[in-house]
């Protein structure tokens, strides 16, 4: 296990810092999510809280703002867990109720990991990630990529290595 940094948040003044600094980002995030004033700063103040409480003890291994940006997502998926728990089930059969908790939780899963994904793609250099958005998302072939951006066809196939060996390395 890598050793991450050790974040000493107690002292006031470090975290009022850091709560300004992210909080409209991570609300933005819930938002974007749930579509809900009141549960998108219940859960980003809910992320705030739980980091003061446990400040003694957090270790972080990545940037601070990835952190936060997977705790509000994570927080977002819990969210949705608990509504679908609370709300009534009425005349459904156990089984109706199963497939809109999965489906639900699946939906969830999916918005989460395709923001992780691009997140990541993101962190690729700029002709790299071209290269694999054209290759991904345009579904073009390794001589069409070529083509189009003037490369060769080994360039294609060795940039889209480098960026799937990149995106396997920092898997969730």
């Amino acid at each position: 296990m890598s050793q991450g940094k050790t974040y000493r948040l107690k002292n006031k003044k470090v975290f009022e810092t850091l709560y300004r600094e992210h909080w409209k980002k991570l609300y933005a995030i819930c938002y974007s999510q749930t579509k809900n004033v009141q549960a998108s700063e219940e859960l980003v103040q809910d992320i705030f809280i739980s980091l003061w409480n446990r400040w003694e003890d957090l270790v972080i291994t990545s940037s601070l703002e990835n952190y936060l940006i997977r705790a509000a997502k994570l927080k977002t998926i819990d969210y949705f867990r608990a509504v679908q728990r609370s709300k009534e089930v009425g005349d459904l059969a156990p089984e109706a109720l199963d497939i809109r908790t999965t489906n639900t939780e699946n939906e969830t899963e999916t918005i989460f990991l395709r923001d992780h994904m691009a997140h990541l793609i993101e962190q690729l250099p700029e002709k790299c990630q071209k290269v694999f958005l054209l290759s991904r998302e345009q579904q073009l072939n390794t001589n069409e990529i070529a083509l189009e951006l003037g490369i060769s066809q080994k360039t294609v196939k060795n940039h889209i290595t480098k960026a799937l060996t990149f995106l396997r390395q920092r898997k969730l």
